[in-house]
């Protein structure tokens, strides 16, 4: 009697899951839309973009994408996105007169990574190198969660390309210090160890980051505040299904370990720091905490608006990037 016990166990265990992922999936359907409906709501990269390749020191290979004329704004996305992150911006503003550039990061969609790894530290490297490459003077920089990190690793770290390349700074839904703070940072080793190893099995499996695709739409939601639309859960569920697990489990260390908290006071040109009331993953309290240590910096609080700014806000925050545009133009 007492064997049938881990069985009768397990046979539950299975069906808890299956009935989880059925529900899932079935709740779920209300976010899912097709890519007819992607690239109707103009949430696809415009079709008239240039593409660059370019190799990098160790090996690598990043891809940008650039569209339009005009002052530079170099948009740089967040872990596990794309340069589709900033389709919005791509049309807007560079039909508005801007010649806007946006940065796949290494082991993002067709950028590749060298000897170097995944470091934060490599993905400045890999910016700067960008940057010289496409031959970007006065621009505006703009980077989004894990892209505002290597921003401002650029800023800190290599201070006379940042200099050389960008006259005002722009940080979305971002952090300059830890994401996780007080007692749960004690967790933070052991939650590396157990997401490696599930990160290295999915690789091996030929599987992406997500276990099952009923779990997409909503590692999405998660990344948006109040009423998102289905075509932005789409388009950012799509990003996430693509993203490699090697990747994923390469940026992690540095994600959890970045803290630039006391560094980010050398910081020199105008910096706007953007961030949504309903954002769980990086808070209001480290927009303001960035905000209070950079000396020219202002802080812009979107009501309702999550992780996802460039998506949700998409007409506020290209208003703003023209504005910091004209700024900065002026001041050169």
């Amino acid at each position: 009697m007492r064997r049938r016990w881990p069985l009768a166990a397990a046979g539950v265990g299975l069906a808890a899951t299956a009935g989880t992922v059925v529900a899932l999936s079935q709740v779920g359907r209300r976010w899912r839309t097709d890519t007819n409906a992607v690239a109707a709501a103009g949430r696809t990269v415009p079709h008239d973009i240039v593409d660059h390749f370019v190799a990098v020191d160790d090996g690598g290979h990043i891809h940008a994408v650039e569209r339009g004329e005009g002052p530079p704004i170099v948009l740089v996305h967040g872990v596990t996105l794309g340069v589709a992150t900033w389709a919005p911006q791509l049309r807007a503003l560079a039909d508005a007169g801007h010649r806007v550039i946006a940065i796949g990061q290494r082991g993002h969609g067709r950028s590749t990574a060298g000897e170097g790894g995944y470091s934060l530290e490599r993905l400045a490297d890999d910016l700067a190198q960008v940057l010289d490459a496409l031959d970007v003077r006065h621009g505006v920089l703009v980077g989004h969660s894990m892209g505002g990190m290597v921003s401002q690793l650029l800023a800190v770290r290599r201070s006379a390309d940042f200099h050389r390349h960008v006259a005002a700074l722009v940080l979305v839904a971002t952090t300059a210090g830890p994401i996780v703070t007080g007692p749960r940072s004690a967790f933070v080793p052991f939650f590396l160890s157990g997401a490696s190893r599930g990160l290295r099995q999915a690789e091996r499996r030929g599987r992406g980051i997500l276990p099952h695709d009923a779990v997409g739409p909503y590692a999405a939601r998660v990344c948006f505040g109040a009423n998102p639309s289905a075509v932005d859960l789409e388009l950012t569920r799509s990003m996430l299904k693509a993203m490699s697990p090697s990747a994923v489990s390469g940026l992690l260390p540095g994600l959890l370990a970045f803290d630039l908290s006391r560094q980010i006071t050398t910081i020199d040109v105008p910096t706007s720091v953007v961030v949504g009331t309903r954002d769980v993953l990086t808070p209001p309290r480290l927009a303001r905490a960035m905000a209070a240590a950079i000396p020219a910096s202002r802080l812009v609080v979107l009501e309702g608006c999550g992780h996802m700014v460039m998506l949700e806000r998409a007409e506020e925050l290209d208003r703003l990037l023209a504005e910091v545009s004209a700024e900065a133009a002026a001041a050169s």
